[in-house]
């Protein structure tokens, strides 16, 4: 095929036309480093496709750092919003490609992200795991990081959660199973919240502790 135009796009990339037809456009960066790209060559097929194809996997690793600059990714969360604009085989090869550079590191995101939800919003570590899925992290990462949790203390955080929650539906009439029941739906276990209310009510006055029940 012969190159017979070439112009500049608004958004600055390089629009290809070839036998008086659009092929596609191409990023600065792609259409300075490609020699072929010129008025009058003759280019194949072949090669048109591999200078296409280059674009795009330029355009797919661009929007991702930009995904990341933006906030921290798992590597199945990125593949997930790079798939709305590329397709599959290109996405992997990017998603792999920056894991190699370091830019993604699923183990370091997961412990950032349990250690957060810990700490800052007080998760039970049932949600814990279930935030890790969410956010597309594979099982063998998701089991790592939650070993790393499974001396981790779940009581002090189920009785500042009951102190800064709970306390007036503690009081209530079947208070105490009102309080647990909540709590489980957080995600929290049985013996963790048995240990923690028995904690929260020792310390209530006695005439609130006794109309719990």
């Amino acid at each position: 095929m012969t190159i017979t135009r070439l112009a500049e796009t608004k958004k600055g990339r390089f629009a290809v036309f070839a036998d008086g037809e659009f092929l596609f456009s191409v990023h600065k960066d792609i259409f300075l480093s490609r020699k072929e790209l010129e008025l009058g060559r003759q280019v194949p097929v072949e090669t048109l496709e591999e200078i296409r194809l280059e674009d795009e996997a330029y355009s797919c690793k661009e929007k991702a750092l930009t995904l990341l600059e933006y906030s921290a990714h798992s590597a199945g969360r990125l593949a997930e919003k790079l798939r709305r604009f590329y397709p599959p085989e290109t996405v992997e090869l990017t998603v792999a490609r920056l894991a190699e550079l370091g830019l993604l590191d699923d183990l370091d995101y997961g412990r950032r992200l349990a250690a957060d939800l810990l700490n800052l919003r007080g998760y039970s570590l049932g949600r814990v795991r279930q935030a890790l899925y969410q956010r597309r992290l594979d099982r063998e990462t998701i089991d790592r990081v939650m070993e790393e949790l499974e001396d981790i203390d779940q009581v002090g955080p189920i009785v500042a959660l009951v102190k800064k929650k709970y306390l007036p539906k503690l009081r209530e009439p079947q208070g105490r199973q009102k309080v647990a029941a909540a709590l489980q739906r957080r995600g929290y276990g049985y013996d963790e919240i048995r240990e923690a209310l028995a904690q929260v009510l020792e310390e209530l006055p006695e005439e609130d502790a006794e109309g719990e029940d």
